[in-house]
C-alpha cells in the first residue's frame, strides 16, 4: 500500500471509530470496506462493537463481508453491542408504508399503454434506450442518474436521500451496477415509487426528449442526455451485461391489484399492453398474494399472472435486492403483454377465504417485432 493509499485507509478508519458518517462517505472506498486495521478488527466490526447503528447500516450498503472474523475469530455479528444491531443482519421484512411494493394502484392502471402497434413501439423504445449503453461510458451514465435525477428528487427525508446516495455512489466508484438493484429495493425510502412515477409520466415521449437533447447538445451522442434519468436508469437494467445472468426466460410471476370495478373493466381478454414502468412481481404466488389487501369493500381484489417468454424482459433481483425473501423479479418498462383469462377464484390470503379475480398475462413473442 502505498503512503497516499495508508494515509486514506487510515482517514477512512478514524472516521469509523469516531461514527463521523461525513467523513466516512468522503472517504470510503472498495479496498477499505473489508480491509483489517492494525487492531484485528473490519470497520463493520468497529462500528458493530460500538453500537454505531447508522454507520452498520452504511456498511452493510456498500457490501462489507459478513462473515470476515477478526484477530479473536468473531465476525462482526457477534461483536455487536446491542440486538438493535445484531437485527440489522437478520432477514428484513418490508416496511409497511412500503407494502403497496408488490400490488398495483388504481393509478397504476394509467401506467399501462393499449396500442395496436405496442410492439413495434417496444422495439423502438428499447433500441433507442441501447444506443445510450453503446455511445455514453458507464460512468456518465450513473452521474446523470446521481447529479441529475436523484439529487432533484423530494424525498420524505435527508436519511432516505443519503441512503439512495450511498447506493449510487457504491455503483459509481466500483463501476458495477449491482447498486442500482439496492436502490430499487431499498424498503422505506420510497425511491421506487417515485422511479415508477417519472417513468410513466414520461412513457413513450422520452425519445423526443432524447432527440432534443442531442440537437441541443450539438449532437453529441456520448453525452447522456439530461433530464432523463429515470429512463437511464431502465436502460442500464435493460442492457448492462452485468445482469445478463440474471434474465430469465420462460417463467411465471405474480403481481396484486387493488383497483376499482371501473378500473377492472378497462381489462378485456385478448387486449395487448405495454408496460411503461418496472413491475416488482414475485416468482413465489404466495409472497404476491400476502401484499394483496382484502377488506376493501370499494376496490376489487386482484392477482395477475405473468407468463414471461422473452429475454431481456424478467430481471430476476432476488441475489441483489434488499429483501431477498420477497423472491423479486422485475418486469423492465416497454414489454408487451396480452390479456389471456380473466376469472374468478375462492383462495385463502392471510390463512382467509376471499374470492378474487385472477388476470392471466402472457408476454408477446418478440418475433412479432
Amino acid at each position: 500500500m502505498t503512503d497516499s493509499s495508508s494515509s486514506q485507509s487510515n482517514a477512512f478508519y478514524l472516521a469509523c471509530l469516531n461514527n463521523d458518517l461525513k467523513n466516512v462517505r468522503k472517504t470510503i472506498k472498495p479496498s477499505f470496506i473489508n480491509q483489517i486495521d492494525p487492531s484485528g478488527d473490519t470497520a463493520l466490526h468497529i462500528a458493530c462493537s460500538k453500537g454505531y447503528i447508522e454507520l452498520v447500516k452504511l456498511l452493510l450498503r456498500y457490501h462489507a463481508s459478513r462473515t470476515i472474523q477478526n484477530k479473536e475469530g468473531l465476525t462482526a455479528e457477534q461483536v455487536a453491542a446491542n440486538d438493535e444491531i445484531k437485527d440489522l443482519f437478520k432477514y428484513k421484512e418490508r416496511p409497511k408504508s412500503d407494502s403497496k411494493h408488490f400490488v398495483a394502484t388504481t393509478i397504476e392502471v394509467e401506467w399501462l399503454d393499449s396500442y395496436k402497434n405496442a410492439y413495434r413501439i417496444s422495439y423502438e423504445n428499447r433500441e433507442h434506450m441501447k444506443r445510450w449503453l453503446l455511445k455514453v461510458p458507464l460512468t456518465k451514465l450513473l452521474d446523470e442518474i446521481d447529479t441529475g435525477y436523484i439529487e432533484k428528487i423530494k424525498f420524505s427525508s435527508e436519511k432516505s436521500k443519503d441512503e439512495i446516495k450511498d447506493y449510487l455512489k457504491l455503483t459509481i466508484e466500483w463501476e458495477q451496477p449491482a447498486g442500482l438493484i439496492s436502490a430499487y429495493t431499498s424498503g422505506g425510502t420510497g425511491f421506487c415509487t417515485v422511479l415508477n412515477y417519472d417513468l410513466a409520466e414520461i412513457g413513450s415521449n422520452f425519445r423526443f426528449l432524447s432527440t432534443q437533447n442531442l440537437f441541443n447538445s450539438g449532437y453529441l451522442d456520448n453525452e447522456a442526455p439530461k433530464g432523463l434519468g429515470e429512463h437511464i436508469f431502465a436502460a442500464i437494467l435493460i442492457n448492462h451485461p452485468f445482469f445478463k445472468p440474471y434474465y430469465r426466460t420462460n417463467i411465471t410471476t405474480y403481481r396484486g391489484m387493488s383497483i376499482s370495478r371501473d378500473d377492472l373493466i378497462q381489462y378485456k381478454i385478448n387486449d395487448i399492453i405495454m408496460t411503461r414502468t418496472f413491475l416488482s412481481t414475485s416468482h413465489d404466488e404466495n409472497i404476491a398474494k400476502r401484499f394483496i389487501p382484502i377488506n376493501d369493500n370499494k376496490k376489487q381484489a386482484v392477482l395477475c399472472i405473468y407468463k414471461v417468454i422473452n429475454p431481456q424482459t424478467s430481471l430476476n433481483i432476488e441475489e441483489l435486492s434488499n429483501l431477498p425473501e420477497e423472491k423479486e423479479v422485475l418486469i423492465v418498462p416497454f414489454t408487451v403483454f396480452q390479456i389471456k383469462e380473466i376469472e374468478d377464484v375462492d383462495t385463502l390470503i392471510d390463512e382467509k377465504p376471499c374470492s378474487i379475480k385472477v388476470i392471466k398475462l402472457e408476454e408477446c413473442d418478440s418475433n412479432l417485432l
